[in-house]
């Protein structure tokens, strides 16, 4: 079995592999058979997958798999219901030896401050790349964006980065009289959209809808106990979330105020 940092050593993980696996057990036997097989093929992925769909069954939402078995579809990983609403879960996992190399964090966590940088290139990349998964669905879809990095559940995960997948990263920005060089007005942030998850620079500089199959991310750092989790609204979905159905989960949102191209970001 392919574990590098030996997750599987904790009594805790073993346990979630046992719950899941009984869980699995309800279901058609080739979601065992396919749960397992991803366990020893890449450990981290799988237990991803299991402790999401603990969390949300911790909200009282109902989960059962929705793989196509036959493997002529590429569907989200769960189908979830609960107050009369459904709704996806596609779930995906940033390995705990990329997190180390995205953001300088070690692992296991070391005592002292260091710099450090976030995660969002590679949550972005994550979202692009399971558009597919969520595309042509009868119900919304989040994408559960999870890493075991234990350092980088705590501090990528914060608010102040996850608004940055809103808008993308920002900068401090100014004005240069051209005669002068010297600052005009005051300094404000400026973005290029870049990580921006849900919105592009469109052909007349305007700001576009990316993604709009993916309803929102779930960003779960579950390197830590309990784990940190927060969601990402997209502002213009082809399928609404509702976010009260995960009660106590904040859930960031983008405004686009087109006449003056500014973005503001507010947390639910």
């Amino acid at each position: 079995m392919s574990d590098k940092f030996s997750l599987l050593a904790s009594e805790y993980f073993c346990q979630l592999v046992a719950e899941h696996s009984a869980w699995l057990r309800n279901f058609d036997p080739q979601h065992l058979a396919n749960f397992e097989k991803l366990l020893n093929g890449d450990c981290e992925a799988a237990l991803a997958e299991a402790a999401t769909r603990r969390f949300l069954e911790s909200h009282s939402i109902a989960v059962s798999p929705a793989e196509d078995l036959s493997g002529k579809r590429s569907r989200p990983d769960f189908h979830c219901s609960a107050s009369h609403e459904q709704f996806y879960v596609e779930v995906t996992c940033i390995s705990i030896e990329k997190a180390i190399r995205e953001t300088n964090l070690p692992f296991p966590n070391c005592p002292g401050a260091r710099g450090y940088s976030s995660l969002n290139d590679a949550i972005w990349a994550a979202c692009k790349g399971k558009a597919v998964q969520c595309a042509n669905l009868d119900h919304p879809a989040l994408v559960a964006v999870t890493t075991f990095h234990a350092s980088a559940s705590m501090l990528c995960f914060s608010k102040t980065h996850l608004s940055m997948l809103l808008t993308g990263t920002t900068m401090l920005s100014w004005n240069i009289d051209t005669l002068t060089f010297e600052q005009v007005g005051e300094t404000y942030e400026s973005t290029s959209l870049h990580s921006a998850a849900f919105l592009i620079p469109d052909r007349n500089s305007e700001i576009g809808y990316a993604r709009s199959c993916i309803s929102g991310l779930l960003l779960c750092g579950f390197g830590t106990l309990p784990g940190k989790v927060r969601g990402i609204a997209h502002p213009n979905p082809a399928r609404p979330f509702n976010p009260q159905l995960l009660t106590g989960v904040p859930f960031g949102h983008v405004e686009i105020d087109r006449e003056t191209k500014q973005l503001r970001t507010r947390w639910e």
